[in-house]
């Protein structure tokens, strides 16, 4: 369940907050004003997506991990979510994908506090995480102005990738880069955003590309203009979703957006790619054209990748180009 899911389901009822409350429903996390500390609060599981338990969660860890770096916030601490049926699964499975977790929470320097497990046929995992905004500010998906770029640090098309496996299509073998583009923690990509003075900023996970930017373009009032043939996509997602082997979720999230979408000659293939849901996908950001200068200086002192995929213009929504 997303931001909008939730932001329906609690439409109309009496919520509680109060005068510490400085970000609620509606964002990639809640943020907290307590004691002076600016703090962040995100909870995220997913099914497996791949067949080895230990990048399952390791995957997951990082997937859950995301949402504080996309506020501009640092993980502190976390709790696991773990839905298991041990008539089906073995113990030691569910020790590897702990094991994957520990080891990424580990390099985000996030403490593992406890948990709690439920019996379940489909098994899940995830984490409960507890962030903080050390200089005082946060990111939002709202605040991207007119003039801006647009930017994104992974590629997209995970979701037809591991939709490919679950066919048997493929292993993790044939695609070990975008496993390795899973298992990379976005903290570098949130200094990379602040650094650039960012004024917008979610990552791309189960609404895809165009449904995050589409939040982006919805709370900011603005059209974010998107070139397909700038935005970085897994060559393997190509080949499989010209074969129509795609999650159904792409369809479903591309009907979802489609009524706010120019598109300016993107053939059906190109928009399932932009829908594709993600896991642990990049930071998709907004930043003043006047610090594209200072870009290529930040990625090679942080040593990692960024693509500039469009531009902030009038208007409300999405335009599609090539």
């Amino acid at each position: 369940m997303g931001p909008a899911d939730l932001e329906n389901l609690i439409k109309g009822l009496n919520l509680y907050t109060d005068e510490r409350t400085l970000l609620g429903v509606g964002d990639d996390a809640g943020v907290y004003l307590y004691g002076g500390k600016v703090f962040i609060h995100t909870v995220d599981f997913i099914t497996p997506i791949v067949n080895d338990p230990y990048l399952w969660g390791a995957i997951s860890a990082v997937n859950s991990l995301s949402d504080v770096y996309a506020m501009g916030g640092v993980p502190l601490n976390a709790l696991a979510i773990v839905g298991f049926n041990n008539c089906d699964m073995e113990v030691e499975v569910l020790k590897e994908v702990m094991r994957g977790c520990i080891d990424k929470l580990r390099e985000a320097k996030t403490v593992l506090l406890g948990g709690h497990t439920i019996d379940d046929r489909e098994p899940k995992f995830g984490l409960a995480v507890t962030g903080v905004c050390e200089d005082g500010t946060y990111l939002t998906q709202e605040g991207a102005k007119l003039g801006d770029l647009i930017a994104i640090t992974k590629p997209i098309g995970v979701g037809i990738l591991t939709k490919a496996i679950k066919e048997g299509k493929i292993t993790e073998r044939n695609i070990q880069e975008a496993i390795n583009y899973m298992l990379t923690l976005n903290h570098k990509a949130s200094l990379l955003a602040k650094s650039l003075k960012a004024t917008s900023c979610t990552d791309v996970t189960g609404f895809g590309l165009l449904g995050h930017a589409y939040n982006i373009a919805k709370k900011s009032r603005v059209m974010l203009s998107i070139n397909f043939s700038q935005v970085p996509v897994y060559e393997e997602s190509i080949f499989f979703v010209k074969q129509k082997i795609h999650p159904k979720g792409a369809l479903d999230n591309y009907n979802f957006v489609k009524d706010h979408v120019i598109n300016e000659g993107l053939e059906w293939w190109q928009l399932l790619l932009l829908s594709d849901p993600n896991t642990s996908g990049g930071l998709l950001f907004t930043f003043p054209e006047e610090m594209r200068p200072l870009m290529d200086e930040k990625l090679d002192h942080l040593g990692i990748q960024a693509w500039i995929i469009g531009r902030v213009e009038e208007g409300k929504g999405l335009r599609l180009y090539t």
